[in-house]
């Protein structure tokens, strides 16, 4: 779950809902071969859905003690967090194993360095990974090679919904936040496009209950914000 401060409010994102506007914005990449990619099916689907594994936690948000707001991905109790990537990971294995693939690449991707903890979870999870290498005939090489599609959606995504970062370098693609609009140098967008992402607002206080914010969420209405990608506007002189 991500939660943004906006004044007397704060915003409120679900990680499946970021994931999805991920997917949408990769889903008009026109660049670096993406239109003819022979797996772009599946790598759109994964950016679309690489946090699947989310969804039932943020039906559902625990808050955390010490700051009194919703647990987020990095915050979220390890072993908890390694069963919500586990059934992420499986969840579309059996009929898209590239998709599997790519999904526990990044889950490896975001928790590096790797705590003992995880590098059970990973060894676990590595005679899977090699059936479904063998079920997408690919190899290793290859989905790390893909796993950069999903890197940068996720990474220009995150940046929009979360506010934080106002500019960042990614895989070659320079993005800078202005408000609610992501400009992209050099822009892989026909030209400046919209886009919707489902919030709820929420009054801004601390949330001491898993009920209460619980409370808080049923009673918010489902908002559309608009926003728009595209390349960053002209400076007269």
């Amino acid at each position: 779950m991500i939660i943004v401060d906006d004044g007397e409010w704060q915003r409120v994102i679900t990680q499946p809902d970021h994931a999805r506007f991920a997917g949408d914005l990769l889903s008009l990449w026109r660049t670096r071969g993406l239109p003819d990619h022979p797996r772009r099916g599946d790598l759109i689907f994964a950016t679309r859905e690489h946090d699947n594994g989310w969804q039932e936690a943020d039906a559902a948000p625990w808050i955390d003690p010490e700051t009194s707001r919703p647990f987020d991905f990095i915050s979220y109790p390890e072993r908890d967090r390694r069963e919500i990537w586990k059934k992420g990971i499986f969840r579309f294995a059996e009929q898209r194993p590239l998709v599997a693939l790519l999904i526990a690449e990044h889950a490896e991707s975001i928790h590096q360095p790797l705590s003992g903890e995880w590098r059970g979870f990973f060894k676990d999870l590595e005679p899977h990974r090699c059936s479904w290498l063998e079920e997408a005939e690919v190899n290793q090489s290859t989905v790390r090679q893909d796993y950069r599609f999903l890197e940068l959606a996720d990474s220009l995504s995150l940046a929009l919904c979360t506010q934080t970062e106002k500019s960042l370098l990614q895989n070659g693609v320079e993005a800078t936040v202005m408000g609610d609009l992501l400009a992209l140098e050099p822009c892989p967008l026909v030209g400046t496009t919209s886009f919707q992402i489902p919030i709820r607002r929420i009054e801004s206080r601390p949330y001491e209950t898993d009920t209460a914010i619980g409370s808080a969420l049923a009673r918010a209405r489902w908002e559309r914000w608009w926003v728009k990608v595209g390349p960053k506007p002209r400076v007269d002189a």
